[in-house]
C-alpha cells in the first residue's frame, strides 16, 4: 500500500498514468490536430471534385461548414465503443482453456469462485482499456471505434492467453470478415505504443477479499460490529465490488488515474466504506507497532483515504446510457455529427491499409531490383579486375 515497486516498473504506469490536468491536455491536443487534419482532408477531396467537375460555379464545403466533434463529445464515442465491446465479449463468451485453470489455481489456491470468474472475462477489460488508451492519441473523427474495437478485442484474447482462431472469432459476430479485424492491428499497435500489458484490479479485489475474511477473524471489524465476524459482509462488499470494476472502472478514467489497488479498494469504499476504513487503519496500524514516526503514518492515513474517496467517487458517478434516455439521445445526436466530420480519407480503414501495403511492397520491390543490379554490376567489376575468384584452369596450372 505505501510503495508498489513491481507495478512501477510496468509500462502501464510508465506510459499510461497521468493526472486529470494531464489526460484533458492530452485530449485536447488530440481534438485540435484531428479537426485540423479532418478540414484539410475536406479541403482536398473538395479540390479534387471541383478540378474534375466541368461547372466551376457549384458551391464547395468551407472549413465553416465542417463541425468538428468536440473533445467531450469524442470521450462519449469512445465510451460507446467500450460498451460494444463489452456487448460482443458477452455474446461471444469464449470458456477458459483448462490450462488457465490450472494455472490460476496452481499460483493462487483460492477456494472463492470470485478469483476464477474475474479472471474469465477479464480479456474484455484489456480490450476496453486498449481502446481507451489508443484514442489518447487518435480521435474517433479519423478512425471510427466500429473499425478499431473489433481488433482490440481479438488482441486481447491473445495477450491474456485466451486465443481464439480468427475464423471462429469472425463466425461469432455479424457481418465481419477477416480483413475487418486485421486491417487495423498495426495502428493499434502503433497508438499502445507496443505495449500490451494492462494491470487489472480484480485480481487485487480476490486477494484483498481473501484477507480481509482472514483478519476479520483476528476482530477487523470489532468496532463495527462487536462479537460478528463479519464474513457475509465482506463476501457482499466483494461481490458489489466486482460488479464496479466489471463496468464504472472501465468506462471511466480509473484506469489513467489510479493504481490497480486503488481502483478496487475505491470499489469496495462504494459498497462497505466503513469495511474499507477499518481495514485500512488495521493495516497502518502494522506501521506503528514497527516504531514507525506517528506523524509521517497520521499524513499516509489521510492521503490514503483521500485518493481512495476520489476514486470512488468517480466511480460512483457513472451512469450507463442505457439506464438515461438523456444520454440516448444525446449518443444518437453525437452519432449523426460525427458521419458528417467522419475524415472521408481513412473511412475505409481495410482499403487504406491495403493501399499502404500495395505502395510498399512496390517500393521494396523497385528497392530490390535496384539493389540485385548494383551487386550484379560490382561483382562483374571485380571478376575483371582480380580474375576468377574460384582461380585459373586447371589446365593452366598443370603447364
Amino acid at each position: 500500500m505505501i510503495e508498489d515497486d513491481v507495478y512501477r516498473t510496468s509500462s502501464q504506469y510508465r506510459y499510461w498514468s497521468y493526472t486529470k490536468e494531464s489526460l484533458a491536455r492530452i485530449r485536447q491536443n488530440t481534438n485540435d490536430l484531428a479537426s485540423e487534419r479532418v478540414r484539410a482532408a475536406f479541403r482536398r477531396v473538395q479540390a479534387s471534385k471541383s478540378s474534375s467537375d466541368s461547372n466551376n460555379g457549384d458551391a464547395s464545403v468551407g472549413d465553416a461548414e465542417v463541425l468538428t466533434l468536440t473533445v467531450d463529445e469524442e470521450l462519449k464515442i469512445v465510451e460507446w465503443g467500450c460498451q460494444k465491446i463489452m456487448d460482443m465479449g458477452e455474446a461471444m463468451s469464449p470458456r477458459v482453456p483448462s490450462a488457465v485453470v490450472v494455472c490460476i489455481f496452481h499460483f493462487y489456491p483460492c477456494p472463492d469462485i470470485l478469483f476464477l470468474t474475474s479472471h474469465a472475462h477479464v480479456h474484455k477489460a484489456t480490450a476496453i482499456q486498449y481502446l481507451r488508451r489508443f484514442y489518447l492519441t487518435n480521435s474517433p473523427m479519423t478512425y471510427h471505434p466500429k473499425q478499431i474495437m473489433m481488433c482490440a478485442l481479438y488482441l486481447a484474447t491473445k495477450a491474456d492467453h485466451f486465443y481464439i482462431s480468427l475464423p471462429r472469432f469472425i463466425a461469432e459476430l455479424n457481418n465481419v470478415s477477416e480483413d475487418n479485424v486485421k486491417a487495423p492491428e498495426f495502428l493499434l499497435l502503433q497508438g499502445l505504443r507496443f505495449t500490451l500489458d494492462v494491470r487489472h484490479p480484480m485480481k487485487g479485489l480476490a486477494g484483498g477479499h481473501v484477507e480481509m475474511s482472514d483478519m476479520a477473524e483476528g476482530g477487523l471489524l470489532k468496532h463495527i460490529e462487536p462479537g460478528k465476524t463479519g464474513a457475509k459482509r465482506i463476501g457482499a462488499a466483494a461481490d458489489e465490488a466486482k460488479k464496479l470494476l466489471a463496468t464504472a472502472a472501465q468506462l471511466t478514467d480509473a484506469y489513467f488515474l489510479y493504481t490497480p489497488s486503488q481502483i478496487w479498494l475505491a470499489a469496495v469504499m462504494v459498497a462497505d466504506q466503513g469495511l474499507v476504513i477499518s481495514y485500512i487503519e488495521a493495516k497502518l496500524a502494522g506501521l506503528q507497532s514497527l516504531n514507525a514516526d506517528a506523524t509521517a503514518v497520521d499524513q499516509l492515513r489521510q492521503k490514503l483515504i483521500a485518493t481512495i474517496s476520489s476514486c470512488a467517487e468517480l466511480l460512483e458517478s457513472y451512469r450507463s446510457p442505457e439506464d438515461d434516455a438523456a444520454q440516448r439521445k444525446e449518443m444518437k445526436r453525437i452519432g449523426k455529427k460525427l458521419t458528417v466530420c467522419q475524415n472521408p480519407e481513412k473511412m475505409d480503414i481495410v482499403a487504406v491499409t491495403r493501399a499502404k501495403a500495395a505502395e510498399k511492397r512496390e517500393g521494396d520491390n523497385g528497392s530490390d531490383a535496384e539493389k540485385a543490379l548494383k551487386k550484379r554490376k560490382f561483382e562483374r567489376e571485380n571478376l575483371q579486375k582480380d580474375g576468377d575468384v574460384f582461380g585459373p584452369d586447371l589446365r593452366d596450372v598443370a603447364r
